[in-house]
């Protein structure tokens, strides 16, 4: 567990500094358990930063890191073009002031380029993540939401069709209709993904950011 979670004392907490504390241990435990579980500790399948706390100084804004074989874009080429595929994804979570509420829904943008129709690839809102969390209620918590991209990432999970509740990028949607499915390119397996390619120092996940200290603490 993350030392600075111990600083907190659930009973003296309520409405949303409790919710807040409880989503923070929730992420950390899975991020825990991959670290623990990942033949190089440093770099587990998924990591969280801190971006940013409130006045009490519990979460509100993180930095999520993804380890696994994704979609990050096609072959700029004629039809059917070939996935080109990544394996270091950043996503931010953000929740606004009003969260938990009906209409205080986390926000979750990719900060690296994803391929998947239910993630917006370009434009003014690129990569938004489409999670349908008004139909999951505001009992969704940020570890199952951030578990559920993974699935996405891994192409186990996605919505393609020109349906309800409808993809978030309808280019990308249609190359999976039209090239990723007929090619069988959605269907990819971790073990067979590209080596990471060595990242700066400054890029490895840490706990939070402290402006005040150029350097900060690892936490995972």
């Amino acid at each position: 567990m993350n030392p600075a979670i111990k600083n907190f004392d659930e009973k003296e907490l309520s409405g949303r500094d409790a919710r807040l504390l409880q989503e923070w241990k929730e992420l950390d435990a899975v991020c825990s358990k991959r670290r623990a579980s990942s033949p190089d500790i440093r770099k587990p399948s998924l990591s969280y930063i801190i971006r940013r706390k409130n006045a009490t100084g519990l979460p509100t804004e993180y930095e999520i890191w993804y380890r696994v074989k994704s979609i990050v874009g096609v072959e700029d080429t004629e039809p059917p073009r070939k996935p080109i595929f990544g394996n270091l994804h950043k996503m931010s979570v953000v929740l606004p002031n009003n969260y938990p509420s009906a209409d205080g829904n986390p926000v979750f943008t990719f900060i690296t380029d994803i391929w998947h129709p239910n993630i917006r690839y370009s434009g003014s809102f690129k990569g938004h993540v489409c999670l349908t969390i008004k139909e999951m209620g505001v009992l969704a918590s940020i570890k199952d939401l951030v578990l559920r991209v993974e699935r996405y990432l891994k192409y186990q999970m996605y919505h393609a069709q020109n349906t309800y509740p409808y993809p978030e990028d309808q280019s990308v949607a249609e190359w999976v209709r039209e090239e990723g499915e007929p090619n069988g390119w959605v269907k990819f397996t971790q073990e067979t993904a590209e080596p990471e390619a060595p990242q700066p120092v400054a890029e490895t996940p840490t706990e939070e950011v402290k402006p005040a200290k150029p350097k900060i603490s690892l936490s995972i």
